[in-house]
């Protein structure tokens, strides 16, 4: 599984300016340049067309005074009312009565002190048109073209800012797609650079989650396959010697491996009781746990000495395991007749404890071995070892996994082995079923409640004070 990324948070900062000041300093530079030139263009033209009237007006009048002198145009006088527009001179409405102008209109200059002496005729249709029409034609124009032209240049500019934007929508979609992988490809300053550095970090934050997710996802299942395993590894039937008191329990914790407990009646008449702590967890513990059962019970049910029987299973167990596995096994047979334990330890580092009544005390059997797996042979068989314990009327003696001295407290400091036996010792006095409550109570107190770091295997067995030798 990939690791965690670290690092990841970093601050984005914008570069250049935002989108609405770079789209208004853009439009406004664009629309300033066509104004300029538009204008630039609008005012030669109405200065060519002014140009063209006034000389117009004035070949027009020189042509309808030619005429007029000839005869060939004749006028009417259409107000009576005339305009000074001189010194001694007047301007007065008229309308041509004959000649190609008939029914058209004009101005008369006069000079009143001279017998009303005309000066010129001044018709007001030019060959060219109206010009305040044609500049009037002129704006229009100018103003579609401006239209036009501005419409182009925002199309231009939109598109320009708009570019990165669409970039990040497909960018978007690749992302909303499922392709995590894609990093985002728009630039740009601003806004755009912040929205990139925020959502390449957001699909580092999905990839990671998603990596997160799988890997939950699979810790999980391995999770219910080792539970599976492990509830497969308790044992269904626990047999009880005349005259003894028998209590187990396993307390999974939330990353279960392959330790676990188990009693058998071996061919020779003996119960053997044991306990295995698997190295490992999770599946490849639990395996590793559910193999080691199996060589165990089918060894020990054949009988004879837990240290010929061990040495058996190591040899068999230590080829099957891959190197770094291994089993510490710790095995008490339970002798009826005699009322005598024979205890061996595989490498078990926890010791079985043996409570005497008549005594009021206890003591740690612990014999000499090496784990079941980590030597192939020639070192366990010369370090094993065997101890026997007596069992007298209300004694009792708990075989425990190492986890029951693991369990920690909320300051992380694990209960150890000494007060492991303070905990027995006060409990010992009562029935089996009665001291392993209390052991249990007792850890879970220490651990404030909280699950067991690691898994806990205890059995207690113990002699009825009424038995009979």
């Amino acid at each position: 599984m990939s690791q965690p990324r670290e690092g990841r948070q970093r601050e984005t900062r914008s570069a250049g300016l935002n989108i609405a000041p770079r789209f208004a300093i853009a439009m406004t530079l664009s629309l300033a340049v066509v104004l300029v030139v538009s204008a630039f263009v609008l005012l030669q033209a109405t200065r060519d067309i002014v140009e063209t009237a006034v000389r117009e007006a004035h070949d027009v009048a020189a042509v309808a005074e030619v005429q007029i002198g000839r005869k060939e145009l004749r006028y009417e006088q259409t107000a009576k009312e005339a305009q000074v527009i001189g010194d001694g001179l007047l301007r007065g409405p008229i309308r041509f009565t004959e000649g190609k102008r008939e029914g058209q209109t004009g101005h008369a200059y006069v000079v009143p002190a001279d017998n009303n002496k005309l000066i010129t005729i001044a018709p007001t249709k030019y060959a060219s048109g109206d010009p305040v029409a044609n500049i009037y034609g002129l704006f229009f124009a100018f103003t579609m073209v401006l239209l036009i032209v501005a419409a182009l240049v925002s199309i231009g500019v939109a598109s320009r800012v708009a570019r990165p934007i669409t970039a990040l929508v497909d960018d978007v979609r690749a992302i909303a797609n499922g392709n995590l992988d894609h990093r985002v490809r728009a630039r740009g300053g601003g806004e755009v650079a912040l929205l990139t550095g925020a959502m390449d970090r957001m699909t580092e934050s999905l990839m990671e989650a998603q990596e997160a997710e799988v890997e939950l996802s699979v810790r999980e299942r391995e999770r219910e396959v080792a539970l599976e395993v492990q509830e497969a590894l308790r044992p269904t039937e626990i047999p009880v010697p005349e005259g003894y008191e028998v209590a187990s329990e396993h307390v999974g914790s939330a990353e279960p491996g392959g330790d676990f407990h188990d009693v058998v009646e071996a061919d020779d008449e003996r119960i053997i009781f044991f306990v295995c702590d698997v190295s490992g967890t999770g599946v490849p513990g639990a395996l590793v746990g559910a193999m080691a059962r199996a060589y165990l019970k089918t060894a020990l049910r054949k009988g004879g000495s837990l240290e010929e029987i061990l040495k058996s299973v190591n040899r068999t167990l230590a080829g099957e395991v891959r190197r770094g596995m291994y089993v510490p096994v710790l095995a008490a047979a339970l002798d009826r007749d005699t009322h005598e334990l024979e205890v061996a330890s595989a490498g078990h580092k926890l010791p079985l404890v043996h409570y005497s009544a008549a005594e009021n005390a206890i003591r740690a059997i612990q014999p000499d071995g090496i784990a079941l797996g980590f030597d192939k042979g020639p070192v366990f068989e010369r370090g094993i070892s065997v101890r026997h314990v007596p069992l007298d009327p209300g004694d009792r003696v708990v075989i425990a996994g190492t986890g029951a001295v693991r369990v920690a407290n909320s300051d992380g400091e694990e209960i150890g082995e000494k007060r492991f036996y303070k905990v027995f010792r006060s409990n010992a006095a009562d029935t089996p079923d009665v001291a392993l409550d209390g052991v249990l109570t007792a850890l879970e107190a220490y651990a404030d409640e909280e699950p067991f770091p690691v898994d806990v295997s205890l059995i207690v067995l113990g002699r009825r004070a009424d038995a009979e030798d």
